[in-house]
């Protein structure tokens, strides 16, 4: 009979520790669920989804140097992907060309997180490739001219608002910008 109550009371422990043992791995696996939507609710805006022309859409950017002054302008419509303005020191104006892959057939062959890979024409372009990527207020433009040859630019952001630029009146003559696909005349 003492053996019956000693074995009842053993088996009511069982139940009792089972029981226990399921509340607690309950509360453990509520535990991590709640960690886990936590984290999720505390990432970022979203931002390390956007691609290289949703990050840098609307920026407006400066290459400038004793002979040269270029700003540009990338926009992440579907055209113009990217807008020049070329400053002429013999009409003391910029010359503004809406869209420097016009004419030709240049393709957008990345547009990921950090870069942007543009493939130029092949019969209108004089590159190959430019790959843009930005760091801070620096954007780097990585053109590959052909199998030899590489160039690269440096852009910085700029703080000047280019649709106030003084813009010189087009001559039917397109403006030259060497990494691009306009040629000319």
């Amino acid at each position: 009979m003492q053996y019956l109550k000693s074995l009842f009371s053993l088996m009511n422990n069982i139940v009792f520790l089972k029981k226990h043992i399921i509340a607690i791995k309950t509360l453990f696996a509520t535990l991590i669920l709640s960690s886990f939507v936590f984290l999720l609710s505390c990432t970022d805006t979203g931002d390390e989804f956007q691609t290289f022309l949703e990050k840098n859409d609307g920026t407006e950017w400066l290459l400038s140097n004793d002979n040269l002054t270029v700003y540009i302008r990338l926009n992440n419509n579907s055209t113009p992907h990217i807008e020049q303005w070329y400053y002429t020191s013999e009409f003391k104006c910029f010359e503004y060309n809406p869209n420097i892959f016009i004419p030709g057939d240049c393709k957008i062959k990345e547009n990921s997180i950090d870069t942007l890979i543009v493939e130029g024409d092949l019969f209108l372009s004089d590159y190959e490739y430019m790959t843009f990527t930005t760091q801070g207020n620096t954007l780097k433009v990585d053109i590959t001219l052909d199998e030899c040859q590489e160039e690269t630019v440096y852009f910085t952001k700029s703080s000047v608002w280019l649709d106030n630029l003084e813009t010189c009146v087009q001559v039917g003559k397109a403006v030259k910008f060497y990494p691009s696909c306009i040629k000319s005349d």
